[in-house]
C-alpha cells in the first residue's frame, strides 16, 4: 500500500483510526498495520521533501 497524496493520506488515518483497537491475528489488525506503514512512509517522505526545499 502506498499512500500518494493529502486525500489518501486523510482516509488512511481515518481508517486507522476505526482499527485502533483491532485484536491481534485479525484481518482487521493486518490492516491496521498496513496502514501504518503507509502513513509513516508518507509522512518520512513529506518531511524529507521539506528539508530539500530549505
Amino acid at each position: 500500500m502506498k499512500i500518494t497524496n493529502e486525500s489518501e493520506y486523510e482516509k488512511a488515518s481515518e481508517r486507522a483510526d476505526e482499527l485502533f483497537d483491532a485484536k491481534k491475528g485479525t484481518p482487521e489488525e493486518k490492516e491496521l498495520q498496513e496502514l501504518l506503514k503507509a502513513i509513516k512512509d508518507y509522512e518520512d517522505d513529506f518531511v524529507r521533501m521539506l528539508r530539500e526545499n530549505n
